[in-house]
């Protein structure tokens, strides 16, 4: 592919992007998201997905995205893939790191955090800092504000006794 079609590919899918951010979610479209989303098992098929049904990214639709996202975050194979997806398209950045960030995802945030710290793949340090850093943000943000010690209450004043009849 020369060069000059390379441009043209990539201007046709941002437009696309962009008319698909625009396009209302349908009640078919939501469905056919989620058939789509339930049969990922690739980095390639969920960013297909994205690609045909990111405007339904909402509600249970979202959630889904997430728990396949999370899915294949968690174990980790052919990360590098994600990486060069993430690269090349700042829309399917944001979406990959809004999802991570997502309540859905939490139950899977320590191991994909993990796995980001110590099994990143060779070349991929910025990535998986990234990563890791989207992670650390999200758990920060929800993370339940700890109570102070009580101070010792002092002791009870004895009991009047009772009046006399």
């Amino acid at each position: 592919m020369t060069m000059r079609n390379a441009i043209v590919v990539l201007a046709l899918a941002a437009a696309a992007a962009a008319h698909a951010a625009d396009k209302p979610c349908s009640p078919a479209d939501a469905a056919a998201a989620d058939k789509a989303i339930d049969r990922v098992v690739t980095w390639q098929q969920l960013y297909k997905t994205w690609q045909d049904y990111g405007h339904c990214d909402q509600g249970p639709t979202a959630d889904n995205f997430t728990d396949a996202l999370m899915r294949l975050t968690v174990a980790w194979k052919k990360v590098s893939d994600l990486s060069g997806q993430m690269r090349s398209d700042a829309k399917y950045r944001d979406f990959v790191m809004a999802h991570l960030k997502s309540d859905a995802a939490k139950d899977d945030r320590a191991s994909v955090y993990s796995r980001a710290k110590k099994d990143c793949p060779g070349g991929q340090d910025a990535f998986c800092a990234d990563l890791a850093d989207a992670i650390h943000q999200a758990d920060q943000a929800n993370a339940r504000p700890t109570l102070a010690p009580m101070a010792p209450m002092a002791p009870l004043a004895p009991a009047a006794p009772p009046p006399k009849k």
